[in-house]
């Protein structure tokens, strides 16, 4: 039968305002990487050590049972780790990159192509060919990536090559994002899975990146901007859009976090003065539509 969400309301304004959140985490990191000299491979592994003490212990609190219950189940232990690896940490790195290279509104809308590789991987696993609407949506992807980046010219490439090969990196790592934990969650629940993910993706992070290589020394003002970044654009935007599913369904949710590239093109433009083109607008509109045919699945139901 049709799903009833008695707190509809609550989980539409949950689900904009954690779009809206992870859009202000990108603004954050690209002033902390151009104003304050902090790169990729420092904010990262911090960012993410933060995020698992704050998840870890929540749920120590919280669902201790579980918590200690992951431990203990070696294959969705393994999954977590996997989670943790090509999931969070490339997730996280790879979308800092792309925000140092193309600034934060390019990227946060190329971000948006991993429900392209999600869809891609779902056809892929079920052995059928995309529906007409999903095949639409991919060519509005691809349209999408062309307008960004070569602002109407197809003869040049007006965004950094290198911030377009991160952005699609980092859709592709969303995508593992979403589509790694899927059991571990049913079993262990959000908290406990992304807690251990973070850790796993702190811990690759710093054998790979060895953070403390760099020396990097942010004024007050600094700090002021990383705390936005971890305590809004990651904790805040994590437990509100968990809501927005919880009250709205997956997907509105879903639909609703399209919020995120929106008000981060708008807060770019504003905050760090990054100029918006017609052709940026337009890029933006047609992955946001791109959004919508894919993940359009009819009434949901529960069982």
């Amino acid at each position: 039968m049709k799903a009833t969400y008695p707190h509809l309301a609550r989980g539409i304004i949950c689900a904009l305002l954690g779009g809206i959140f992870w859009g202000f985490s990108g603004n954050c990191g690209e002033v902390l990487m151009h104003a304050f000299g902090a790169p990729p491979e420092w904010l990262t592994p911090l960012r993410l050590s933060i995020g698992a003490i704050f998840f870890i212990i929540f749920s120590a609190i919280t669902d201790r049972e579980r918590l200690i219950a992951a431990l203990k189940e070696r294959r969705m232990f393994a999954l977590i780790i996997l989670f943790g690896v090509f999931g969070v940490m490339m997730m996280q790195y790879s979308y800092l990159c792309a925000i140092d290279y193309a600034g934060a509104g390019t990227a946060l809308t190329l971000e948006q192509l991993n429900v392209v590789f999600v869809m891609l991987w779902l056809c892929l696993t079920s052995h059928r060919l995309p529906r007409p609407r999903e095949a639409a949506g991919v060519a509005l992807a691809f349209a999408g990536v062309v307008v960004i980046a070569t602002q109407g010219d197809l003869g040049v490439l007006n965004v950094p090559l290198l911030g377009l090969v991160w952005g699609i990196i980092s859709a592709i790592a969303t995508a593992f994002y979403n589509l790694l934990p899927e059991r571990p969650l049913e079993r262990f629940g959000t908290s406990v899975v992304n807690g251990y993910g973070m850790a796993f993706g702190a811990l690759a992070c710093a054998a790979l990146m060895r953070p403390w290589r760099y020396e990097v020394s942010l004024p007050p003002q600094g700090w002021l901007v990383f705390a936005g970044l971890v305590g809004i654009g990651t904790i805040a935007a994590y437990f509100l859009y968990i809501q927005g599913v919880k009250d709205a369904g997956p997907m509105r949710a879903s639909l609703l976090a399209c919020s995120e590239p929106v008000a981060g093109t708008f807060i770019a433009a504003v905050w760090t003065g990054s100029a918006v083109s017609l052709w940026d607008i337009l890029g933006l509109i047609l992955i946001i539509v791109m959004v919508g045919l894919v993940t359009q699945r009819g009434p949901e139901r529960t069982s």
